[in-house]
């Protein structure tokens, strides 16, 4: 009976709680599900703004700022008080900072930057100048830092005004480059596509333009650079158009020098390195790291993302196709140009619907156009007032 009785109780213990023996190892919590905030949150890094450094040249002061991660940023001139002020987001003051946020600046164009927190995740960089025309700022990565570079007033044009293009078509001569299996060649489509851009760009914009060639003749990939070169041009457009093996490829794609986004990529630049004699995986060594060649390679990549958007927008808007992006590869042709410069591959003339499209006037018209507001978008966006 007594057993009966302690069994009842112990029963009646474990149905309402813990048994008194219970430890917290035996019968764990279970800890309270993530909010739906912490699980789809992501937080930014702050960059921080570690050192500020300068340099002048007989053109310029170049301020470089350095950086733990990337930022955005704004540069606002004012130009009553004679200053040119950096609002930098997601960022705060490095130690070093902190302690001396004032660096002078030697030189005739700018006297002294102080750079202050101003807030949570805002940092101010003012500088304050003697005199100044225009400016550029850009922002670059491996190592992060935002490069600002400034220069004296002149009389004359900004040195950042775009007056003259040039447009390289592809191969021509005895150089047929990409054929179809029904004898439509590479050559006679780009040099149709570069004059009518050619057209579109003098009567638009009022530029300068350039043709590497103007007629069904061969042009080696070295002339061609030292054309844009000894014209002294401020973009460069190769045009071209792809193949492949494989006949189901498609799409359009847009490159500008670099190492090769993948090995299609670099098959395709050892295609059109051909007439060069240089192999493409010679350039593909290349040492890139120069800071005025990095200058013009983040350059040529806002000239590539342009171009992609327009074409995305005019030309595959109207002819379906697979947009393949920007992409880097060791071209020749890019490799010792000394200006933004890219190269476009429109369609696969080994592919038979493209090759097809190829053939016709609309299309290459439609793809003038493309490239036309792609260089439009490009030179609206890097206008500088002084």
């Amino acid at each position: 009976m007594k057993r009966l009785l302690l069994v009842l109780i112990f029963s009646l213990a474990f149905s309402l709680g813990s048994p008194p023996c219970a430890s917290a190892e035996a019968f764990p919590l279970k800890k309270p599900p993530p909010t739906l905030f912490a699980r789809t949150s992501k937080v930014k890094p702050v960059s921080v703004v570690k050192k500020i450094r300068s340099s002048n040249s007989s053109e310029r002061t170049r301020v470089v700022i350095d950086l733990s991660h990337p930022v955005f940023y704004q540069v606002k001139r004012i130009s009553k008080v004679k200053k040119l002020v950096l609002q930098l987001s997601q960022a705060s003051l490095g130690e070093s900072l902190s302690q001396r946020p004032s660096h002078t600046v030697k030189g005739k164009l700018v006297k002294k930057i102080e750079a202050k927190q101003n807030g949570k995740g805002q940092v101010e960089l003012s500088l304050t100048y003697k005199h100044l025309g225009a400016h550029k700022a850009m922002l670059l990565k491996k190592p992060n830092r935002l490069v600002l570079d400034l220069y004296p007033p002149v009389a004359a044009a900004n040195p950042f005004e775009i007056q003259t293009i040039v447009i390289d078509p592809g191969h021509g001569g005895k150089d047929p480059g990409a054929t179809s299996r029904k004898g439509l060649k590479e050559k006679d489509i780009v040099l149709d596509i570069s004059r009518r851009l050619k057209e579109l760009v003098e009567k638009r914009l009022k530029k300068k333009v350039i043709l590497t060639r103007n007629s069904d003749v061969f042009i080696s990939l070295k002339k061609r650079t030292q054309i844009a070169n000894e014209n002294h041009a401020d973009l460069f457009i190769s045009v071209h158009v792809n193949s492949a093996a494989s006949r189901r490829l498609k799409g359009i794609e847009v490159y500008l020098l670099g190492r090769a986004s993948s090995k299609r990529a670099l098959a395709t630049a050892r295609r059109e390195n051909a007439a060069s004699h240089k192999a493409a995986s010679n350039l593909q060594k290349m040492i890139l790291n120069d800071l005025e060649r990095e200058f013009t390679q983040n350059a040529s990549l806002e000239l590539a993302h342009f171009t992609n958007n327009a074409i995305k927008k005019t030309l595959i808007s109207k002819y379906p196709t697979p947009a393949l992006g920007v992409k880097k590869a060791p071209f020749y042709v890019l490799s010792h140009t000394e200006m933004p410069a890219i190269l476009a591959e429109l369609s696969f003339i080994s592919n038979h619907s493209e090759e097809k499209r190829l053939r016709s006037k609309n299309y290459r018209q439609q793809a003038a156009e493309a490239l036309f507001k792609g260089l439009a978008a490009y030179i609206q966006s890097s206008m500088i007032g002084n």
